[in-house]
């Protein structure tokens, strides 16, 4: 039997040992989100439209910044997924949730070119958000991140 003063009290040491189901929860929720405001705000003939008006360089150009702002925004799933793994406040939980299926939605509403500025919204409105969570959630996330750190130098 062991002493409970002596088991470590830290933040990493309170993970879930089946953190995997609520990491996948998650990234399931992100990815079902960011597909539902991609579809609802799409319209086929609103993008084949706005694609044949536009100038080809122009359509380029913004299919090329859709494409690097899915990149950030499958960094922010991971990170949120991640963070998820640890006991958290319902309104991290939220906002975690949240800020990763905006930022996953923006590229695909801009790949359509039908309404560029609201994918733009979107993504800088998840990205916001995910600021926000990680300033509020500053000391907890440090701890977690030196605690995996520490895990993987000794692995």
């Amino acid at each position: 039997m062991t002493d409970a003063s002596a088991l470590p009290t830290s933040a990493a040491a309170t993970h879930r040992v089946h953190g995997s189901a609520p990491r996948r929860a998650i990234a399931l929720l992100a990815a079902v989100s960011a597909i539902a405001i991609a579809l609802l705000v799409s319209s086929p003939e609103a993008s084949t439209l706005a694609v044949t008006s536009s100038d080809a360089e122009l359509v380029m150009l913004l299919r090329f910044m859709a494409a690097v702002k899915a990149l950030l925004a499958l960094v922010a799933l991971g990170v949120s997924v991640w963070r998820l793994g640890f006991p958290a406040s319902p309104a991290l939980k939220v906002a975690y949730t949240l800020a990763p299926a905006l930022m996953c939605a923006a590229p695909v509403v801009i790949w359509q070119m039908a309404d560029v500025a609201f994918g733009a919204g979107l993504f800088h409105a998840g990205f916001v958000l995910l600021l926000l969570a990680l300033y509020a959630d500053r000391g907890q996330a440090v701890e977690l991140a030196k605690s995996a750190a520490l895990k993987l130098r000794r692995a």
